[in-house]
């Protein structure tokens, strides 16, 4: 019986970030911009959830592009290469299953952001999608 214990509290998550497998499970089918996006004063947080073809959220490997537009901001673009496995951990939450992508300086004015996304995997079709933030 502490021979099962010990073996069962020492293993715990490797935190080693997602594998490339097979293009048949486990690698994102659907991209969507989640209804979690936010913005206040000083920043946008904008969550992006992938889906698997079982319609599971999973992780992606590989580049994704955001753009933002609004009012009073003109295309602001950010890249984030998910292939790096210290940056798909870093921009992942594990808790509501997406990424967060931050913007800084939000404009005092503004109403509403327009948000696209496309998401280009090591292998498979590119990703798309777009919404709205709203105050």
């Amino acid at each position: 019986m502490a021979i099962f214990f010990i073996t069962a509290c020492s293993s715990g998550p490797k935190n080693s970030g997602p594998d490339l497998v097979n293009t048949w499970a486990y690698t994102p089918h659907v991209l969507q911009i989640h209804p979690l996006s936010r913005y206040g004063d000083d920043k946008i947080i904008v969550h992006v959830a992938f889906q698997d073809g079982d319609g599971f959220e999973c992780r992606g490997v590989g580049s994704l592009v955001l753009t933002i537009a609004g009012n009073t901001i003109k295309d602001a673009v950010k890249t984030i290469n998910l292939s790096d496995d210290a940056i798909n951990r870093d921009h992942f939450d594990g808790l509501t299953r997406t990424y967060l992508i931050h913007f800084n300086a939000t404009p005092a004015d503004l109403r509403r952001v327009g948000v696209s996304a496309m998401f280009t995997p090591q292998v498979g079709n590119k990703l798309r999608a777009s919404g709205t933030i709203e105050k």
